[in-house]
């Protein structure tokens, strides 16, 4: 590789527009900007001649921008035009990977322009563990197709909006489908956990269905939640689920809210609670008391112990023998997708 000499370049010879070596990282970096504006410019930049007075940025893209407005010229690293767009990629990328924490934006991309210079191997190897991102060959093409996403997607990941699971499931969506689901994500910002459970079930009901991912978010039951002023981003996200929990699950939720109905029908004192089986599923029950001394204890016991023997309580386990899970081979009620 050609070596490079420090000279200084008048900025109106960059091709500002230029951008084969840049990796956005869509997340300003407040520590940078900071030093630039105490101390200027420390580290010089990287630039390629890539023909006689044409100078391309190979790295500091954000230190010259910083500049541009301040300044005529600057001293940086130039590489001469006889130097290989490859090697200067590669040595870009080097950098890159080993200059700081890149954010999930940035590593998919650095990932995707190392596809093209690399063997598989080497990326499964090498590459893709250094960025954090070890996986099989499927995993790692599907990061690759992630850096390919449009930049208010990539930027939405880089300021974590959504975790890396879910960005990885979100992949082989169309962007219309993305683009949906990004924007619920804006509104509930949920847990990652969460955010997984959320796309899988949306995906279940649009399958289904025969619906788009898209048209079943932009249905007017789910935006009514979004558009609730009178409920907080937890509430919202509650209600989304229990609405697509009704939707994939609608058997299932009706016997589930039958079986709560029936609960609620026992005059339970009010320092215990009653649980059915988790999704009535098995046949281990749960009894919760809240007491404060022995003889309050004492008393819910006892008052237990006679509802227990009641005709009402027998028939909750009567109701569980005759509940059972959703069940796909029977038409659903109706869904914004079957509606």
């Amino acid at each position: 590789m050609e070596s490079a000499t420090l000279a200084s370049v008048s900025l109106s010879k960059i091709d500002w527009h230029e951008d084969a070596f840049a990796i956005p990282g869509y997340v300003p970096d407040e520590a940078l900007e900071r030093s630039l504006e105490r101390e200027g410019i420390l580290v010089p930049p990287t630039l390629w001649e890539k023909a006689p007075q044409h100078f391309v940025i190979v790295d500091g893209f954000k230190r010259l921008f910083w500049l541009k407005a301040r300044a005529d010229r600057v001293h940086a690293l130039i590489y001469p035009e006889a130097s290989s767009e490859t090697e200067l990629l590669k040595l870009r990328l080097e950098t890159k990977m080993f200059s700081r924490t890149l954010n999930l934006a940035e590593r998919a991309q650095v990932l995707a322009k190392y596809a093209s210079l690399s063997s598989k191997e080497e990326l499964q190897r090498r590459i893709g563990p250094t960025l954090g991102l070890s996986g099989t060959p499927k995993t790692l093409a599907l990061w690759c197709s992630i850096a390919a996403w449009p930049s208010r997607h990539l930027s939405f990941l880089a300021h974590d909006g959504i975790a890396e699971k879910t960005a990885l499931l979100l992949a082989p969506f169309p962007e219309a489908d993305r683009d949906a689901f990004l924007q619920l994500m804006q509104v509930l910002r949920c847990s990652a956990s969460l955010q997984v459970e959320i796309l899988e079930r949306c995906n279940d009901i649009a399958h289904r269905d025969g619906v788009s991912l898209q048209w079943l978010l932009q249905s007017q039951e789910i935006q009514a939640i979004l558009k609730d002023g009178d409920r907080n981003r937890r509430e919202k996200t509650a209600a989304v689920r229990d609405l697509l929990s009704r939707w994939r699950y609608p058997r299932l939720v009706k016997k589930m809210t039958a079986m709560q109905r029936a609960i609620d029908q026992i005059p339970l004192p009010a320092t215990a609670s009653l649980t059915p089986p988790p999704y009535l599923e098995g046949d281990v029950w749960e009894l919760k008391l809240r007491f404060r001394t022995p003889e309050e204890l004492a008393a819910s016991v006892e008052t237990c112990a006679s509802l227990f023997k009641t005709p009402a309580f027998y028939a909750l386990f009567r109701l569980l023998d005759h509940s059972t899970a959703y069940d796909e081979s029977t038409p659903a009620p109706p869904s914004p997708g079957n509606a």
